[in-house]
């Protein structure tokens, strides 16, 4: 393997920012082409989000937690820079950003530079790691999710769901938060720390999941 690429084996989670379930999209097929390298790949879309592709959860938003490690991007460039522009004014730590082919252009790349934001322009994510045949160091395998939606029967009642690893689901009601296992147990969101705050002693926090649900 090339020296290039060897702090790619050390990232255990990937963000495929703009996989949604448009199974022609190269986002959603990265998950198809590499999601056996033992990377956690975690779908951003937020329009998509509360479904899933391959049985991960799609997130609306990469920020679970503070300090995430690797942005695969597949936005336009328009797109890109508005949202890295958000990220900035949010004052979001933002990581190393993969820009996929066609994800770039001279504007973003200056203002990118500008802001001493890490990336990489010109190359695939997902046909590095195959070529160089990268696999995660520490690999993770496909983790339970879980999802709270609104109820649409009028109640307005929040409901929660836990699915079993590899579980694929599409979401037609209004979404409150959806993550995987290691998301529900260390997101700072509200609904995540309210569900850690339902687990009674001796039980572990899938046993609580599966509980509420």
């Amino acid at each position: 393997m090339s020296l290039d690429y060897d702090w790619l084996s050390q990232v255990k989670t990937v963000h495929i920012i703009g996989a949604g379930l448009n199974q022609d999209k190269p986002a959603h097929r990265a998950f198809i082409d590499a999601g056996h390298r033992g990377f956690r790949m975690v779908p951003v879309h937020p329009k998509a989000a509360g479904s899933s592709i391959l049985g991960r959860p799609i997130v609306p938003h990469p920020w679970s937690t503070s300090y995430p490690e690797l942005f695969v991007v597949f936005l336009s460039p328009d797109t890109l820079f508005n949202q890295v522009r958000k990220w900035l004014i949010e004052g979001r730590n933002i990581p190393f950003l993969w820009l996929q082919p066609g994800a770039d252009n001279e504007d973003i790349i200056d203002f990118l530079d500008n802001s001493n934001i890490k990336y990489s322009v010109g190359k695939c994510w997902v046909i590095t790691i195959n070529e160089q045949d990268i696999f995660a160091s520490n690999p993770s395998q496909i983790l339970p999710w879980c999802l709270q939606t609104k109820s649409v029967d009028g109640s307005e009642c929040s409901v929660w769901n836990y699915f079993s690893s590899g579980t694929d689901y599409i979401c037609d009601n209004p979404l409150e938060w959806v993550g995987d296992l290691l998301d529900l147990e260390l997101s700072e969101e509200s609904i995540p720390k309210y569900i850690r705050s339902l687990v009674k002693e001796g039980e572990n926090l899938e046993d609580a999941a599966k509980r509420l649900s």
